[in-house]
């Protein structure tokens, strides 16, 4: 067996332990919390998600538009993983597949970008065992650790793209797109730092270069025109849609002035801020004394103005134009991203040209106290009253509602509460009522665009009550109303785009981000 294939094995089966060590922490320390029952909820519901935005068998049937406002896209492939009738085997299968994935991802893009198998697989355990990342595994998250996913990606791209390696430039465009695709808000963090450190880029290269200049501003055009495009089946038909019930986002920043000098260790904030101070020193030292490529001199710049663009040194209350406040914290997931390439960068050099046994006992200490520092923290956590064992499913929960229809599955007919029989099967809602007179019901479903509804199989107009439902005029003696969701023709175009988008990027990687016809292979 060649040593290529070696490597692979030992590479695999140490990934596959260390997911499962992770597994087992989560599975033994981890809670149920609101954000895993809607996260389970929001995969179930996407069985239907390619016919309809609306999924009437969950979200206790109110036709909540969940899938229309939040993207979906990369959640999509895990909807498999659901179908087992246990939803705890099902959520542990989830997070271990996560942590494969997290680590091929993170292993692969560093290994293309510095060619450097010990770098590469630092970089991937450091990444993915990041006390960070646990954290937004045991606050269940779902969206905040896949996300983690398509970093590496988004990353590779840019730095080959500051080190003039322009062909690489779709790797960047699929990367922001999945990220986009997975958390609106951390596409405009990620897009934010990028802009800056390209920026950098011209300050810290050694001549003026217009040609390179001039190829750099061509290709972040065309990235950005590549992600807006596969993106659309997500922005167009939310912003089609206009209204949308959603609770404001709770300021997630960095607090400085809160820092405990008391007590170094109190909060993970104080810790988060002694982390980020040791590795603002060491990004110092690193610019000083040592040459390094462009690509790495940015990312240590990247390190610093996120890391301050997650704290409040910025006066972010005080900017009226747009509340920014939603998306600090996704800039500590770049800053947090950024230290982790950082140190596997600095592990890497310390131990270039030294002896292959030092080089093992660096990567078997990172390893060891990667997983020490997991099982320490998952061990300090305090144990809620319903352990990760315990999960079920709800299909009960509602989100994304108006107000006055909270807690309210009721129907009013001429302006009585009433509770009739409901029958659901996806984007189809039925129910049946006799009067010998016509009356007006208004129905427990939210009131969007594109609309159906039928009593008799007859198609009918409906109207907008003042709790934001479906309201309908019953005809004389027995009415079977049966009421449905489909998407717009401005949506179905959108998704199209989107997936074309999608494919071209990846023949874009395959024809080395060339558009015209080449044989690839």
């Amino acid at each position: 067996m060649s040593a290529s294939a070696w490597k692979k094995i030992i590479l695999g089966s140490t990934f596959v332990i260390l997911s499962t060590f992770y597994t087992f922490l989560v599975f033994v320390h981890g809670d149920v919390n609101w954000n895993l029952l809607f996260g389970i909820e929001r995969i179930k519901s996407l069985e239907n998600v390619l016919v309809s935005p609306i999924n009437f068998n969950y979200w206790n049937h109110f036709g909540s538009q969940v899938n229309l406002f939040l993207p979906w896209l990369t959640l999509l492939p895990l909807w498999p993983i659901f179908q087992i009738n246990n939803v705890m085997i099902s959520y542990t299968l989830l997070i271990f597949i996560i942590n494969i994935l997290t680590f091929l991802s993170s292993y692969y893009f560093c290994q293309k970008l510095f060619s450097n198998t010990l770098q590469s697989f630092l970089f991937s355990v450091i990444y993915t065992l990041s006390l960070t990342r646990f954290n937004f595994i045991m606050d269940n998250n779902i969206t905040n650790y896949l996300v983690l996913i398509f970093l590496p990606m988004a990353f590779y791209g840019l730095f080959q793209m500051i080190d003039g390696r322009f062909n690489q430039w779709p790797y960047f465009a699929l990367g922001m797109s999945l990220i986009g695709l997975t958390t609106p808000w951390m596409v405009l963090s990620m897009g934010f730092i990028s802009v800056i450190m390209i920026a950098l880029a011209m300050i810290l290269r050694d001549t003026l270069n217009l040609k390179y200049w001039g190829r750099m501003l061509l290709f972040c055009f065309e990235s950005l025109i590549a992600v807006v495009i596969s993106t659309l089946g997500y922005t167009l038909p939310m912003i089609e849609q206009g209204d949308f019930y959603q609770e404001k986002i709770k300021s997630s920043f960095i607090e400085i002035s809160k820092f405990d000098f008391n007590n170094y260790y109190n909060s993970t904030q104080n810790k988060y801020l002694l982390m980020s101070a040791a590795f603002l020193v060491l990004a110092v030292i690193t610019i000083c004394f040592f040459n390094s490529k462009v690509s790495i001199k940015t990312s240590i710049f990247g390190i610093i103005v996120s890391g301050l663009l997650s704290t409040d040194l910025i006066p972010w209350g005080e900017i009226k134009i747009f509340d920014f406040t939603k998306i600090t914290f996704y800039f500590w997931i770049v800053c947090i991203s950024l230290i982790c390439l950082f140190t596997s960068y600095l592990l890497a050099m310390i131990v270039r040209n030294k002896s292959s046994l030092l080089k093992l006992s660096i990567l078997i200490l990172t390893v060891s106290m990667s997983s020490i520092s997991l099982y320490v923290s998952s061990n300090n956590l305090s144990s809620g009253n319903f352990p990760i064992q315990r999960v079920s499913f709800n299909r009960d929960l509602i989100v994304h509602s108006p107000s006055k229809l909270s807690n309210s599955d009721v129907f009013i007919v001429d302006g009585k509460k009433d509770k009739l029989p409901i029958k659901t099967d996806g984007n189809y809602f039925e129910f049946k009522y006799y009067d010998p007179k016509s009356i007006t019901i208004d129905v427990p479903i939210i009131a969007y665009e594109n609309r159906t509804v039928q009593i008799n199989n007859e198609t009918i107009n409906s109207n907008v009550s003042k709790r934001g439902t479906v309201q309908i005029h019953t005809q004389p003696g027995a009415n079977i109303v049966q009421i449905k969701y489909s998407y717009s023709r401005l949506a179905k175009i959108s998704l199209i785009l989107n997936f074309f988008g999608l494919l071209a990027l990846c023949w874009l990687i395959l024809n080395k981000g060339r558009w015209i016809i080449r044989k690839i292979v």
